[in-house]
């Protein structure tokens, strides 16, 4: 379940002064994820946090800064297919093709995907 507060609502374009900051963790063995958005310029203040895979603009911004990781799929040693199928929701069709090259995840999600957390 994602939960957003929103501080403030204005307009504002994109401009040097407008900042992101975006991470997801692991908390209490779940996915998890936080972001942030605050533009001196305008005064605008926004702030999100949710469990799982976070929205998909924040996620880009996750793996334009981190990257990603390649994870085999099925098999012995590869991520379980119902586990990613839960984790991100695919169709069969996505599933079949992550089966045949593997997933891109981000390096939180690599860790969450392969195993348990200490």
């Amino acid at each position: 379940m994602t939960e957003q507060r929103m501080y403030a609502v204005l307009h504002c374009e994109p401009c040097d002064e407008c900042a992101h900051d975006d991470r997801q963790f692991i908390e209490d063995g779940q996915l998890s994820w936080e972001s942030s958005y605050v533009c001196t310029r305008y005064d605008v203040r926004w702030s999100g946090r949710g469990r799982g895979v976070p929205p998909l603009p924040v996620r880009e911004r996750i793996v334009e800064r981190e990257g990603t990781v390649h994870l085999p799929v099925g098999g012995f040693g590869g991520v379980p297919i119902a586990l990613l199928r839960q984790v991100y929701g695919l169709t069969v069709a996505e599933v079949v093709a992550a089966r045949k090259a593997g997933y891109r995840a981000t390096p939180v999600e690599a860790r969450y995907l392969s195993g348990p957390t200490p």
